[in-house]
């Protein structure tokens, strides 16, 4: 039997939830954009899942999450997100451990926009500042920071499932 994450992932219709895009909190948006740990899970062509790190997220006025990634060490990634498939995010801040995880049944791949390298310098910055408040050594901090003036594609995706993911009683919980 599917499991209601995966039902919600392929958009079937033995989900709990109705099915189309979510419409995310404030709050939510406010986090995901917040300079946080992200984990981007997509499928590829041939069914299985890639997984690299992004950098940065922008929720836009209608309602995608484009994802800012470094194409250097994220090559399985580039190569998924080319094929459009399924898509689960988790977004996690490394003080509370509070994660969200975002999933969609499709991605897209998309040039770059001017707001994007925004987003990009202003989260980078805040989870470089998390890194050395939590006592990582500067250089780590300096070059995590550093990956952002590399070569950086966008994935986007409109969500149609969230899940509450903090460690805990309530992880798994549906948005």
């Amino acid at each position: 039997m599917q499991s209601k994450t995966d039902a919600a992932i392929n958009g079937d219709s033995t989900s709990t939830r109705a099915t189309g895009p979510l419409v995310l909190s404030h709050e939510i948006v406010a986090f995901i954009e917040s300079g946080v740990s992200i984990i981007v899970g997509v499928v590829g062509a041939d069914g299985r899942a890639r997984a690299g790190r992004a950098l940065a997220a922008r929720m836009t006025a209608g309602g995608a999450i484009r994802l800012i990634y470094s194409a250097e060490g994220n090559a399985a990634l580039v190569a998924a997100a080319q094929s459009g498939g399924p898509i689960a995010v988790t977004f996690s801040a490394p003080m509370s451990h509070r994660t969200i995880q975002l999933k969609a049944p499709t991605t897209t791949a998309e040039q770059l926009e001017p707001e994007d390298r925004i987003k990009l310098i202003r989260q980078t910055d805040a989870f470089a500042a998390v890194l050395g408040a939590l006592g990582y050594q500067p250089a780590f901090v300096m070059s995590f920071r550093d990956r952002r003036s590399l070569d950086v594609n966008v994935l986007s995706f409109i969500p149609n499932a969230a899940f509450e993911q903090t460690p805990g009683p309530g992880a798994g919980r549906e948005l």
